[in-house]
Order: structure tokens, then C-alpha cells, then sequence
């Protein structure tokens, strides 16, 4: 048994649907198993390297839109006594 074996594949149809034609190589892998198991493990590496990048992407736009909220909780925060003072 192989460790490639636990890992849930997309299934053929998609595979071929979606996968760029470098990577699914039709002409060699539809009769060849070996290959075609190849090839759908090197899509999930790019599906995957793909979406951590996308995963990273989102957690830096998360960070940035934190801080934001922050400053603005601050400013809110200190805009009471401005307003006091002013209507003393």
C-alpha cells in the first residue's frame, strides 16, 4: 500500500477538465494507469501549492483589515472626551 493511496484525488473527468494539458498529458496517461496516478498527484501539488499561496494572501489582508479596525476603534474611543470638552 502507498501513501498516495489516503490522499482523495479529484476525480478522472475533472482531472482532465481542469488540469492544463502539460500536467494531464492525455495522449499518455489515459492508457497508461501509472502515469495518469502521476499526473493527477502532480495537479494535487499544484492545486495545493496554489492555494496556500491564496491562503497566505488571505491571511495578510485579514491582518491589514485588524489593524485598521483598531486604529479605528481607538480613534472612536478618544472621540467621546473630545466631544465632551467641546460641549463644556
Amino acid at each position: 500500500r502507498s501513501k498516495h493511496e489516503e490522499i482523495e484525488l479529484v476525480s478522472l473527468e475533472e482531472f482532465y477538465r481542469e488540469a492544463p494539458p502539460e500536467i494531464s498529458r492525455p495522449a499518455v496517461t489515459l492508457s497508461e494507469p501509472h502515469q495518469q496516478t502521476l499526473a493527477r498527484l502532480d495537479w494535487e501539488l499544484e492545486q495545493r501549492k496554489r492555494l496556500a499561496e491564496k491562503y497566505k494572501e488571505c491571511l495578510t489582508s485579514k491582518e491589514k483589515i485588524l489593524k485598521e479596525i483598531e486604529v479605528k476603534k481607538e480613534y472612536l474611543s478618544s472621540l467621546q472626551p473630545r466631544l465632551n470638552s467641546i460641549m463644556q
